[in-house]
């Protein structure tokens, strides 16, 4: 539990000694605090990488994202039709997200709907997803052919920031994914996930709250957009498409499912989008582009920087940063009124 001083108490003045042992007392804590959290053991997550997770993903974006976002997966003529394991087609980018659920039970989830895996404690339960990264192998992404896979977690850093009484604590999660055969042990796991090149890397940003003081929620401010982009793409997410997100994730975080939680409790404007579905629309969008060119993304990264609703226009947008499709890319998201709300960077690869 993280218990950070007060520069005051009960409204009497802090000496400059008293403030100065306080501050080390609340250092010393935000030391235990990463300690606990970067010690704690996570549990292996296991899935067999069949392409049902990955087509119901495509589905449910099918009237969202245009026809060249969904790759080779499935059958053109029928999309709706799940395709074979036998076609071994890779798995998308981002379509890593819908596989490997967290194996927690309801007794472990908080009031918000979130797990306790990555929570820091009291009085920090309230969870945003800040952004992150993703790294995929250059030997290719993993093939959807019923193989088992595993993925293994750790958390890598913690980070306590803002002033007394509003701290943020700032935990980052790296994701490493790989196959494996069914009789490898943990220790034989972990090994090979850490010492293998051929492994698809995600890390996860998270920041925890405390629990909101509706009175003060500020209003979030709009970033200027980088550039005119180069390619962009329209769409407006509603319920259905938050819902089905949320069930192929696993996920029970009720600022994507109850409004009047959102409202109410969180004091939101109306039910978020999922960090992790921008995160699936930007790679869709710019790794469908850049196929065209022979060229898939090698390395994203990506922040998550205002809140994006329901029923509410939004624009993923990409722009080669020197001219040329093979270097870097600037992309990002731009909310209803055209303020930016989420901001990345990517690599490409030269897939040919």
């Amino acid at each position: 539990m993280l218990k950070l001083a007060r520069k005051t108490k009960g409204g009497e003045a802090v000496t400059p000694e008293a403030s100065k042992n306080m501050r080390t007392i609340s250092s010393l804590a935000e030391r235990a605090l990463q300690q606990d959290l970067t010690s704690r053991p996570l549990p292996l997550t296991f899935d067999y990488l069949t392409p049902q997770a990955s087509h119901l993903l495509n589905l449910s974006l099918l009237e969202v994202l245009p026809p060249g976002s969904f790759g080779s997966l499935g059958d053109s003529k029928d999309p709706r039709r799940l395709p074979s394991i036998r076609d071994q087609h890779r798995l998308l980018p981002g379509h890593h997200l819908v596989y490997f659920p967290p194996q927690v039970t309801l007794s472990e989830l908080l009031r918000d709907g979130t797990d306790t895996l990555h929570d820091p404690g009291e009085p920090f339960h309230r969870r945003l997803w800040a952004g992150g990264s993703v790294t995929f192998p250059i030997s290719g992404s993993l093939k959807l052919d019923g193989q088992r896979a595993v993925c293994v977690e750790k958390i890598r850093d913690v980070n306590v920031k803002g002033q007394d009484g509003d701290e943020m604590v700032f935990v980052t999660i790296e994701r490493r994914f790989t196959t494996v055969s069914e009789d490898e042990d943990e220790s034989q796991l972990r090994a090979k996930v850490s010492n293998s090149p051929d492994v698809l890397i995600e890390t996860r940003d998270l920041v925890f709250l405390r629990e909101p003081d509706l009175a003060s929620h500020p209003a979030a401010r709009e970033k200027r957009i980088p550039a005119d982009p180069d390619i962009s793409q329209r769409l407006t997410p509603n319920k259905a498409l938050l819902f089905r997100f949320s069930a192929l994730t696993f996920n029970a975080h009720l600022i994507h499912l109850d409004q009047s939680y959102t409202k109410n409790i969180e004091g939101h404007d109306d039910l978020l989008v999922h960090g992790p579905l921008s995160l699936v629309l930007m790679l869709s969008v710019l790794s469908s582009h850049l196929a065209t060119s022979g060229l898939s993304i090698r390395k994203f990264e990506y922040k998550n920087l205002a809140p994006l609703h329901v029923d509410q226009e939004m624009r993923v947008c990409a722009k080669a940063k020197n001219n040329t499709e093979a270097g870097d890319w600037g992309v990002w998201i731009e909310g209803p009124s055209g303020g930016l709300a989420v901001r990345g960077t990517a690599w490409p690869l030269n897939a040919r």
